[in-house]
């Protein structure tokens, strides 16, 4: 017996083949690509050090620029785009990291730091709270782990070991001290400053209730060894809340969007389950581009893993969320020192915008933008996007 084709006439095979490449290519053409000439280009005024980060301030006129090679920070007026006061550190050879309070009062600095044992590990660096007006410290959180400052400034957390303890602002003072069975080096307080998300090492319990690994004892057991998982505890009483059930690599860092509707998580496989590198790097260089690296989502009220995650092979890239908290700016590379800066859409995972920051490393010496690999950039309050090129600034609008 004969059989009629499904299809009809209008729709043959080569028509459907031809119909999918169109949507292909409509796919790739939404996607806005530039290159760095493409930015508008601000030029600041001789200062030492490259810009390591870069952090918006709440009167939405000043940017606050950490510099490496002991450059201290800079207090950038984006109005006149010159700086109006330089501020000098100790003990952020490599550049901080900023975080600013809601109201501008106070900058959590925390120290940028290697990998040791090959990737393994992250180090201890230095951690404080200056306030921002004077630059007086107004608390040193000596060496940890990591730390998170609420959004209103009036809490800190600080890592150190299988304990965060809980601080005051402005005091200092020591509020609680929350055990976390092998924490490893990841701590986020939600914005309002109600739970402190840690990273940790699973127990076999904990694994069990991961759904990929509920069935499987052989994953289980290499999950002990190499994977990591987030739980979520209460600042007010110090109690396990919940743990997110799903496994990653060895978690680097985590921060809140700032409607606090998300935790982004960013993960590196560890060097000892045999992933196989992308390309040559090191891992005492900031520009080590061996291991892929993932930044992945959970929501904050359920403890839910939500579906949409993006790559870098940047070491540990700023996870830098627009005010809308629609757009995630996310730096990585392509090969050694060809760095590029992607937007995706935070809810879809599509891309928005790839930015090209030059080719090779001589083009950029050769242009007299000096950089060690790195990529610093952050969201101003009117949506534009200001990105670190060596000692100037670069400015996208989307």
């Amino acid at each position: 017996m004969r059989t009629k084709s499904l299809l009809h006439p209008i729709l043959s095979w080569e028509r459907l083949f031809l119909l999918a490449l169109a949507c292909l290519l409509v796919l790739f053409t939404q996607a806005q690509i530039l290159n760095e000439d493409g930015l508008r280009k601000v030029a600041l005024e001789a200062h030492e050090g490259a810009i390591t980060c870069l952090e918006p301030m709440p009167d939405g006129h000043t940017i606050v620029a950490g510099c490496g090679d002991n450059g201290g920070l800079l207090f950038i007026d984006t109005i006149g785009w010159r700086i109006t006061r330089r501020l000098p550190l100790n003990g952020f050879k490599d550049g901080p990291r900023i975080r600013a309070s809601r109201d501008g009062r106070l900058l959590l600095l925390k120290e940028l730091w290697r990998f040791a044992a090959e990737g393994k590990d992250d180090m201890q660096g230095t951690h404080m709270v200056i306030d921002a007006a004077t630059g007086t410290t107004v608390m040193d959180a000596g060496k940890a782990m990591d730390a998170s400052m609420s959004a209103d400034g009036m809490l800190l957390a600080v890592l150190d070991g299988d304990k965060v303890t809980l601080h005051g602002l402005p005091s200092g003072r020591e509020l609680r001290t929350i055990t976390v069975p092998q924490a490893t080096n990841a701590v986020a307080l939600t914005p309002d400053g109600a739970m402190v998300a840690v990273s940790h090492r699973p127990t076999e319990e904990q694994l069990a209730a991961v759904p990929s690994m509920r069935a499987d004892k052989k994953a289980q057991k290499a999950g002990l060894k190499f994977r990591q998982m987030v739980s979520f505890y209460s600042t007010a009483s110090g109690e396990l809340q919940r743990t997110v059930p799903e496994v990653y690599d060895i978690i680097r860092g985590m921060g809140f969007s700032s409607d606090g509707k998300r935790l982004l998580v960013y993960s590196n496989q560890d060097p000892r389950s045999g992933v196989a590198p992308v390309s040559g790097g090191n891992a005492w260089n900031f520009s080590m581009v061996d291991r892929p690296g993932y930044v992945q989502q959970i929501d904050p009220s359920s403890g839910d893993p939500l579906r949409t995650g993006f790559q870098s092979l940047m070491n540990e890239p700023f996870l830098a969320v627009d005010p809308s908290c629609t757009t995630l700016a996310l730096s990585s590379t392509e090969g050694r020192n060809k760095r590029k800066l992607t937007l995706y859409d935070i809810d879809s995972g599509d891309t928005r915008t790839m930015i090209d920051l030059e080719q090779k490393h001589r083009y950029d010496t050769g242009e007299t933008e000096q950089h060690d690999g790195r990529l610093a950039y952050g969201w101003l309050a009117d949506g534009r996007l200001l990105i670190a090129l060596g000692g100037d600034l670069g400015i996208h609008t989307p």
